[in-house]
């Protein structure tokens, strides 16, 4: 175990990313500084494996092996379905959206509904879709990936202000992507995904070899047979916690649950959610756009969960459960020169991550001395109180605690330790694990997955405040060096927002299910919106609105810990598979009659959006323009890739991790299928046609990117 503090050449790597960092983005400053376009989405020159390793490096912040640690802590392995879910979401953004997203020439998601829809409506809604996404939603991401950061700070900083680490990373993602811009960000994205991957596997590979490796059920050591003696410890099955599929009869996923995320749980995600949008629009071309997507697909839900699942299941053998966390009394005898002495000690389960007290009032002894498993710990006496010190332990379970009074012989007594925080397993490995060098480079990862989410968000978010609201509505017409600084400035209040946010954050994983209760009721409309040529602004303003009230309402009335924290107003509770489809119902309710009988789009505009995307299928039937059709887009083919895309993904995931888990045979069956399915895609056109190496514009599209043109008229909204 290394030491809690971190040794020099720790510091030292960490420095050292730290100013490659900061050299990166001064490196880019001055074409970062010659438009909006370049600073937001690169002047679209960017390759698939680089826009696609960034939005890998995006999702890949701090927080996710935190929350996979307590996901797989609380649900076992199946508990991950809750993110698992949104693969389903990434490969039907492959097949059936990327091209669309580059063709339409965008920076940002909210800005095609100036291109979908018209007029004032049109207007309002990409206004508020901006806001919506840039500050509600964004400011949200990036607070749970700063919460995960005050989590890594407790553990490895244990003598700094949480506050100031995080202020201090902040403050150099914000510095280098100010100066760089988006190229900065990506570049710095590819190597900080590197640095993720490195880490997180040599981070498993320790962890599992300090339990004597994978192992087999039944065996005294390894992984797999200290797990068997866990869930038989308490109560379970070892189905429960290394299934992939939870068990109709699974303690804590209700099959119902698993089911409901499969059919709505990804809908948020299904046309690329706004950074994912930013990096397509940043693609050299549409193939490369889909190939990036595609990129995504596979690394961000196959290949990178493995190490942090691993990583999870052995914090469940180091740091075991116990059946309750409620206060404990126990009275002991301690003996003294002078005689017996009961004493009622009385402590709750100590949080191992942190100091612990043991107390016990009206004792008769004035000195004592105390050890926890040989180890002495501070006691001491005051006005007739004992008080013993427990520092932050490295093992958890049941410890022996040594109680001695004036010089007399110890009593001991058991005293339990848990990992109440189960999210703090992950860091707490590592300190166990890794030696000086590894500890500081695997730290170096950690905060670098944490810089890549910040800087993208900080980013992103700015590009709605600047190309959606400010020059949209407020100042059209200045020059592209006024709008970049502009941009500069909001990034700064993209961090400072997100750091406010931060302070209500208390568990990862909780924010998740809000965010995938939320995403049921906002990803059935945005999708549609491509394919049904009745959608309208109003539609959409409607789903934003019922979906918004529904989602926080259940939030606050209806979860007993409002993210990880006591919640007040808790009023009943409800199951969030009900959440669910309550949310995704409502949305459904109100969009669908709005699209088919409310205000409908212009056809001009329509049609316009028809000749400049080309939608496939039969919602855009007579509107697209006359003449040939290409073949990449017909519907029928997208369906065909996107479920071959779906085994890709996933028989790369559950092939993985059955080898992974000691089972090779077995693994190589979905493997098997992923291999031929990839094969497959590329023989049979799954970059649709479109050479990689085609430079040429878009259809549609001049050379040439500038603000979506209003035409004039009484529905204009003019400038302000």
């Amino acid at each position: 175990m290394s030491a809690s503090g971190l040794a020099t050449i720790d510091v030292v790597i960490i420095v050292l990313y730290v100013l490659f960092a900061l050299v990166i983005g001064s490196l880019f400053f001055k074409q970062a500084s010659e438009g909006v376009t370049g600073f937001f989405v690169g002047d679209r020159k960017l390759p698939w494996w680089i826009t696609g390793t960034s939005i890998v490096a995006t999702t890949f912040a701090a927080d996710t092996p935190l929350a996979v640690a307590g996901i797989v802590a609380a649900d076992g392995i199946s508990g991950n379905w809750i993110w698992w879910c949104w693969a389903i979401a990434h490969v039907s953004a492959t097949f059936f959206f990327a091209k669309l997203w580059r063709r339409s020439g965008v920076i940002t998601d909210a800005e095609i509904t100036e291109l979908r829809y018209a007029g004032r409506p049109a207007a309002g809604l990409r206004a508020f879709k901006a806001i919506y996404f840039g500050i509600f939603i964004n400011c949200l991401t990036m607070a749970w990936v700063i919460a995960a950061m005050v989590k890594l700070s407790i553990a490895f900083f244990p003598g700094v202000e949480p506050s100031t680490v995080i202020t201090l990373c902040i403050l150099v993602s914000v510095a280098y992507t100010t100066l760089g811009g988006f190229r900065g960000v990506v570049i710095t994205d590819v190597v900080q995904f590197a640095m993720g991957m490195v880490g997180s596997v040599i981070v498993a590979w320790l962890a599992v070899d300090a339990l004597g490796g994978i192992g087999e059920p039944g065996q005294a050591a390894g992984l797999i047979g200290r797990l068997d003696a866990v869930a038989k410890e308490t109560g379970t099955q070892l189905g429960d916690i290394l299934d992939f599929m939870p068990r109709a009869d699974h303690p804590t996923i209700p099959l119902v649950y698993f089911v409901v995320l499969l059919v709505a749980g990804w809908w948020r995600y299904a046309e690329g959610s706004g950074y994912v949008v930013q990096r397509l629009a940043a693609s050299k071309n549409e193939a490369h756009a889909q190939a990036a997507s595609l990129w995504f697909s596979v690394a961000h839900n196959a290949l990178r969960p493995w190490p942090w699942i691993l990583v999870g299941l052995c914090g469940l053998v180091v740091y075991p459960k116990i059946a309750t966390e409620d206060a404990l009394t126990q009275s002991v005898v301690v003996q003294t020169t002078a005689g017996d002495v009961p004493v009622t000690l009385t402590f709750a389960p100590l949080e191992l991550s942190q100091e612990n007290t043991i107390t016990a009032a009206g004792v008769p002894f004035t000195s004592c001395a105390a050890t926890l498993d040989g180890t002495p710990v501070d006691c001491a006496v005051q006005s007739g109180t004992l008080t013993i010190t427990v520092p932050p332990w490295p093992d958890g379970g049941v410890r022996q605690l040594g109680v001695a009074a004036d010089a007399g012989p110890p009593t001991t007594i058991d005293v339990p330790l848990v990992l109440k925080d189960r999210e703090l397993a992950y860091p707490l490995l590592m300190k166990r694990v890794l030696p000086a060098g590894l500890l500081g480079l695997v730290i170096a990862s950690l905060l670098a997955a944490f810089m890549s989410t910040i800087d993208t968000h900080t980013n992103w978010g700015a590009s709605y405040l600047v190309t959606d609201v400010y020059r949209r509505f407020f100042a059209p017409e200045k020059s592209e060096a006024h709008y970049v600084w502009v941009s500069r400035a909001c990034i700064v209040l993209m961090a400072v927002l997100a750091g406010v946010t931060a302070t209500f954050i208390g568990n990862i994983a909780s924010v998740w299910r809000f965010i995938v209760t939320l995403g049921a009721g906002l990803g059935s409309v945005s999708a549609a919106r491509w394919y049904w040529h009745r959608v309208t602004p109003h539609a959409e303003f409607g789903a934003l609105g019922v979906t918004t009230l529904t989602a926080v309402g259940l939030e606050l009335f209806c979860t007993e810990k409002l993210f990880g924290m006591d919640n007040q107003l808790f009023v009943v509770a409800v199951p969030a598979w009900v959440k669910i489809l309550i949310v995704a119902g409502a949305s459904l309710a109100v969009w669908i009659p709005v699209a088919l009988f409310g205000p409908q789009n212009p056809d001009a505009t329509v049609r316009a959006f028809a000749a400049r995307v080309r939608p496939p299928g039969p919602g855009w039937r007579g509107l697209r323009p006359d003449g040939p059709t290409d073949d990449d887009d017909a519907l029928g083919p997208k369906v065909l890739r996107f479920f071959v895309g779906v085994a890709v993904v996933f028989g790369v995931l559950f092939g993985t991790g059955e080898m992974l888990l000691g089972d090779a045979l077995t693994g190589v069956v979905p493997l098997g299928v992923a291999v031929a399915g990839f094969v497959w895609l590329l023989r049979s056109g799954g970059t649709d046609g479109v050479d990689l190496d085609d430079d040429r514009p878009l259809h549609g599209q001049g050379a040439t990117d500038s603000p979506v043109a209003i035409p004039a008229g009484d529905d204009d909204p003019g400038p302000g």
